[in-house]
């Protein structure tokens, strides 16, 4: 007797939908089950559209976050269940969920929380199919191609239960392929779940999902290396994205780490690559380190630089560039940088001088890779005389608020384009500004998923930003 014929006997036996939602959302940078689909979360919407189908109980199972993704639900009549075991894998999730089940249940339909696509007229088809025939699974399929939700018959529970890892149920479609019922839908949505940023505007354009994803940016701290450029060469989508902003008003700074090169060069540099500033549109971290020497040292002091000329000719006009007898010594990024000024710089902090530098980049990004950077040299001269010094950049909030006095405005609506974790994000979120990372310079999509610090958006560059913001 096949498991279709043992099942035959009730055709009204109830169905029950399990939503799967235990995820950590680590490709995401943030939980997935709480971004926006229109004025709700996605797992409000999706576990309303399985209540809005017709099934007889609905099983919510939550893991990575539980507490706080379960309280964006708790007004709605559905069951959860906390996977304690998420780590392990989807089947635990699907043990989990079948575990909640009723015992007059007679199949259970398995949807994705980041499906939100899918609508209640596919899972209605899906539920009407299995009353028809009892088959033991049952699948959607859109020219040819199955995909989610499935359901499975009771009959299949107690070989579900026995999957391991991130299989699912992809073991037992292959195994009872000749028992299982395909259903024919008019949508793609039932391949599309989110996984990345992109992920979810490529389903946004389709469906769409969202109305309001994306917050009012009133003002904008943007970085340079890994922004807007990589060593001599404009990142896609940049000229368009600082056009737009000149082009509607909207208040705009560059603030970069990077403490080589003055205002006046970085216009330069950036009209090569077609993008048209001022000088004024530029705060670097050698200004910055000028304007906090301002505060702490006598017109005239001496000090000692390791760093280029952005930074030299940031210091000299108020202060004397000396190697010997400082007061100070002030480094920045250095692309000469000896031994002979990492020997005078060690003599110096250990006989005094305050030891401050521009900014604690370790890598800069090029069109070869990550290099050496600020940072690097920092931890030389720490090794050296076991002293730390005062760091005057990002993610330090005295510059963000330099920025935002500049551009003449508040942290309201205000926020930070950049693609370090530890400089722009943290420093940031330190100062209660949106955070923004693009993965076009120093952060990779891994580095994202296992850091504790996690920005508001994520977008691969700013040419996603750009068209992101020409659909709102």
């Amino acid at each position: 007797m096949t498991n279709r014929q043992s099942a035959i006997g009730n055709r009204q036996s109830p169905v029950a939908a399990i939503v799967l939602a235990a995820g950590e959302s680590r490709r995401f940078g943030q939980p997935k089950q709480l971004l926006p689909v229109g004025n709700k979360t996605m797992i409000q919407h999706v576990v309303d559209v399985v209540l809005d189908s017709p099934v007889e109980q609905v099983v919510v199972v939550l893991g990575c976050r539980a507490a706080e993704i379960g309280t964006s639900i708790a007004d709605r009549p559905v069951q959860v269940v906390v996977n304690e075991r998420w780590k392990s894998g989807l089947s635990s999730s699907v043990r989990a969920g079948l575990s909640a089940l009723k015992p007059g249940i007679g199949a259970a339909l398995f949807v994705l929380a980041d499906q939100p696509g899918i609508t209640t007229e596919v899972i209605a088809k899906l539920v009407e199919r299995y009353r028809q025939t009892h088959a033991p699974i049952v699948v959607p399929t859109h020219r040819g191609r199955r995909g989610n939700p499935v359901l499975f018959g009771r009959s299949l529970f107690a070989e579900l239960m026995e999957v391991k890892g991130d299989q699912g149920g992809r073991r037992l479609i292959a195994e009872h392929k000749n028992e299982l019922e395909e259903v024919k839908v008019e949508t793609e949505a039932i391949f599309t779940d989110i996984d990345t940023p992109d992920d979810y505007q490529t389903a946004d354009r389709q469906y769409p999902i969202s109305n309001t994803q994306y917050p009012t940016f009133k003002s904008l701290i943007i970085d340079l290396d890994g922004v807007l450029y990589r060593g001599d060469q404009a990142i896609v989508g940049a000229r368009e994205f600082v056009a737009l902003l000149q082009r509607e008003g909207v208040p705009f700074l560059l603030l970069t780490n990077n403490s080589t090169r003055t205002p006046g060069q970085y216009v330069t540099k950036l009209a090569k690559m077609g993008i048209a500033i001022e000088e004024s549109d530029v705060l670097t971290s050698a200004q910055a380190s000028a304007l906090y020497l301002e505060r702490i040292a006598q017109p005239g002091a001496r000090v000692y630089v390791i760093g280029e000329e952005g930074l030299r000719a940031a210091l000299r006009e108020k202060y004397t560039i000396a190697e010997e007898r400082t007061d100070f010594v002030v480094v920045g990024m250095d692309t000469g940088l000896t031994y002979e000024k990492l020997r005078v710089a060690t003599l110096l902090i250990r006989s005094g001088a305050r030891f401050i530098a521009t900014n604690p980049d370790k890598t800069l990004p090029t069109e070869e890779g990550l290099v050496p950077g600020n940072g690097a040299s920092l931890a030389a001269l720490e090794a050296a005389t076991g002293v730390a010094p005062s760091v005057v950049g990002k993610p330090e909030p005295a510059i963000f608020d330099l920025a935002l006095a500049r551009m003449g405005v508040g942290k309201e609506g205000a926020a930070v384009i950049g693609d370090r974790l530890e400089t722009d994000i943290l420093g940031g979120r330190r100062v209660g500004l949106i955070t923004i990372l693009v993965l076009s310079g120093a952060t990779s999509r891994q580095g994202l998923e296992s850091s504790s610090i996690k920005p508001d958006l994520v977008f691969e560059d700013v040419g996603q930003l750009y068209e992101v913001w020409t659909r709102s």
